[in-house]
């Protein structure tokens, strides 16, 4: 297991182009964290200057306690992943798992036992004799896997090892890996752009855009309760909708105003808001806290409100149906799949005033 650190981190490039800025993470022991964040954000540079496949421009890498900025990839006792899998295709699957154990001279009796306890923890102990050309995709992220784990590194480094793969087995690799980091007591860290992957298999996420960390914390934690509104937008699929909104007292009582909006904030908020008030905001809501009132759920404090349908999309489970307002706002909602649409019809929905959050729409940040 490792203890990993990012001090002070930053990447530039000679042309002067800034990957990553100021990087501070602390990655506990038997942690499986994920990066996330949009193409170009930074987080693949980062893994790599973690595994000494990129030089560190300031700042320093600590693994367990020691600075390992100046250590080779091999020194540092960790084991990556790639995208690509990058198997030999002249070796056997078995040759491939071994590879590494041959450069250090390990004795082959050792090599035999650690590469069949690998195949057996991941299903593939048939496969052994094959060569990559005979593997699915599935079956070479796994092969590329038991690579790493038959070094029983300090840490694993996972550079989106899901994208090759189709849908239905990206869901079944998520699931494997989870109980693979489980059964392995290692550290995990693992690079993504896909926000379900991050929520569905971090203890932690680190979300990153433009080569600087925006937020750290458990999924749940991102998902409620995001620093800003890239966060907010990123995490959860559909995005979270952003109308411009001002706060307006009226008597006792204050308005969020967002065009044909007047939301209630709650009486317990107030206090929280009203030194915000005649600010330009942001105002988010998710989709899923927008409901059919036919079918909202118990406990809710509704603000009801109707809109135009455009487009209905039934995803089985659920309805996702684009809106706007009479004042030609559009947003979407995750409606419960008993709700019967038809497009261009007006509905009334109702909004959960417990459940929107306000951001300065100078800095980004949410109200604090």
């Amino acid at each position: 297991m490792a203890h990993i650190v990012f001090e002070q981190v930053t990447k530039q490039y000679d042309n002067g182009f800034v990957a990553v800025k100021d990087l501070n993470l602390d990655i506990g022991e038997d942690e499986f964290l994920v990066l996330v964040g949009p193409s170009g954000c930074g987080k693949t540079t980062s893994l790599r200057m973690l595994a000494g496949l990129e030089s560190i421009s300031q700042g320093s890498i600590y693994i367990n306690g020691k600075r390992v900025n100046e250590m080779s990839p091999r020194e540092r006792d960790i084991a990556m992943v790639f995208q690509s899998y990058a198997l030999y295709p002249h070796m056997s699957v078995f040759d491939n798992m071994a590879f590494s154990l041959n450069l250090q001279g390990t004795p082959k009796e050792e090599i035999q036992q650690r590469v069949q306890a690998a195949a057996a923890q991941l299903g593939i102990e048939e496969l052994l004799d094959r060569k990559p050309k005979q593997l699915s995709g599935g079956q070479r992220q796994r092969v590329a896997v038991g690579r790493a784990i038959v070094r029983n590194p300090a840490a694993f480094l996972m550079d989106e090892p899901l994208s090759n793969l189709d849908a239905k087995l990206r869901v079944q690799a998520r699931a494997e890996l989870s109980r693979l980091h489980k059964k392995l007591g290692t550290t995990f860290i693992y690079v993504t752009h896909d926000q379900v992957e991050a929520m569905t298999m971090g203890s932690r996420i680190a979300v990153m855009n433009k080569g600087i960390l925006q937020q750290v914390d458990t999924p749940q934690n991102l998902y409620e309760h995001p620093n800003n509104v890239f966060v907010a937008g990123f995490m959860g699929s559909p995005a979270m909708n952003f109308f411009d909104a001002t706060l307006k007292p009226e008597g006792e009582d204050v308005f969020v105003m967002a065009g044909a909006l007047r939301v209630p904030v709650p009486r317990e908020e107030r206090s929280r808001y009203e030194p915000h008030i005649g600010q330009p905001l942001i105002f988010g809501i998710r989709p899923e806290k927008i409901y059919n009132p036919e079918f909202s759920p118990p406990g809710i404090n509704p603000y009801e409100i109707d809109a135009t349908i455009s487009v209905i999309e039934m995803m089985g489970h659920e309805i996702i149906v684009y809106l706007s307002l009479a004042d030609g706002q559009e947003f979407l909602a995750r409606v419960d799949p008993r709700s019967r649409y038809t497009p261009g019809e007006v509905v009334r929905l109702s909004l959960d005033c417990d459940r929107f959050h306000l951001f300065d729409k100078d800095s980004g940040h949410v109200l604090a």
